[in-house]
């Protein structure tokens, strides 16, 4: 028998004992012939908890390129984004198991068509999310890039729990709402965090223009959280404010 079926017959049964014995994870490799043999690497997702489906970036797998450190590009696989948890999953083609994989080994991934959209991408950026807590590695959605980027994290708070019944039996859940994070970041990699997107907080990033800020807000209103388009305009127009 070749080399290279022996070894997808191998991982094939790995994941078959994983199922028989119950165990919470493994090391799984997907090797894809067609995509000159690149690897991703993570576990099997067994949460001891139900997920709150609202805090998934997707509802549905979507096709998608995942971009590795090492340079590797793993194209067209069927991957979600928890932005609570805030891992990136991928579904095994043939078990159709939920893998968790590797953040350490992702440099970013792209969606390849969310609801017609084909530019949706994550990064992994290092950042502080608050001027108490310690930098840590998070995916942002990649909003706009140029002499100011901006990232949004995809973030959630606690909006209380309720019982629910699984296959008889009682479960407390916890139940989310959306708190996005922006990030900007400049050329330098000076960076501004905010939770907000309000006057106040706008006004912060540049105090001495505050008199321009206060003409762009009332001539681009927005109510709830902004969308991908108000939020390039706003990128646009404080990379001009900065950088006269």
């Amino acid at each position: 028998m070749k080399p290279k079926r022996i070894f997808v017959y191998t991982i094939l049964l790995m994941i078959a004992i994983q199922n028989l014995t119950g165990q919470r994870s493994i090391s799984v490799y997907n090797v894809d012939f067609k995509s000159s043999e690149l690897c991703l690497t993570g576990e099997l997702f067994t949460p001891d908890q139900i997920i709150d489906g609202t805090t998934y970036f997707n509802s549905e797998w979507l096709p998608g390129d995942i971009y590795l450190l090492n340079g590797e590009v793993v194209r067209n696989k069927l991957i979600k984004y928890n932005g609570s948890l805030d891992e990136l999953f991928w579904q095994e083609p043939k078990s159709k198991n939920v893998i968790k994989l590797d953040k350490e080994a992702i440099l970013q991934f792209h969606f390849q068509n969310l609801d017609g959209d084909s530019t949706v991408y994550f990064r992994k950026i290092k950042v502080k999310k608050n001027p108490l807590a310690e930098s840590s590695e998070i995916f942002g959605q990649v909003v706009y890039e140029g002499s100011l980027s901006l990232f949004v994290l995809h973030t959630y708070k606690t909006a209380g729990t309720e019982l629910i019944r699984k296959n008889g039996i009682l479960f407390e859940k916890t139940n989310y709402v959306a708190e996005p994070v922006y990030i900007f970041r400049s050329a330098n990699n000076k960076t501004f965090v905010a939770k907000s997107l309000s006057r106040k907080r706008l006004y912060e990033f540049s105090p001495d223009n505050k008199d321009k800020i206060k003409e762009f807000l009332k001539a681009n209103r927005t109510s709830g959280y902004p969308d991908n388009f108000y939020l390039k305009r706003l990128t646009i127009f404080l990379s001009s404010i900065v950088n006269q």
